[in-house]
């Protein structure tokens, strides 16, 4: 199992409105980084693009809790893996990080642990700007 983290967000922004941005998961399509990433879709329950190299990715909701918001990726992924977005809060500002969990090879995981690693730090800096 690989374990990819972001770097640590931060932002004044209450717990309450980081859930109800992330919630939509039309909003993830402002998270990605648009140079690596096309065809987005997404519904309640979900979201799909294709990511650089024409790989076709689909998350679903799993679990959301005060800590921590969790999507499984589908069975045809190229490859299995989960993303979660984890919390941190107090009064009126809150933290936290995302993270990849993939089931990989050794192989697998030299190709895709640099351009996930990119992904997540992207996606945690486009969330700290759409909730400035």
């Amino acid at each position: 199992m690989v374990k990819i983290k972001s770097q640590v967000f931060s932002f004044e922004v209450p717990l309450e409105k980081v859930q109800a941005y992330l919630s939509d998961c039309a909003n993830f399509e402002h998270l990605l980084p648009k140079a690596q990433v096309s065809d987005f879709q997404s519904n309640e329950t979900g979201f799909s693009f294709k990511a650089a190299g024409n790989f076709q990715l689909t998350l679903e909701k799993a679990a959301f809790t005060d800590s921590c918001m969790e999507f499984k990726g589908s069975k045809s992924n190229p490859f299995p893996f989960d993303l979660q977005i984890f919390f941190n809060t107090n009064e009126c500002s809150t933290t936290g990080h995302i993270e990849i969990n993939a089931d990989v090879n050794m192989m697998l995981k030299m190709l895709i642990e640099k351009p996930l690693q990119k992904l997540l730090q992207e996606m945690a800096a486009n969330l700290s700007a759409a909730l400035h």
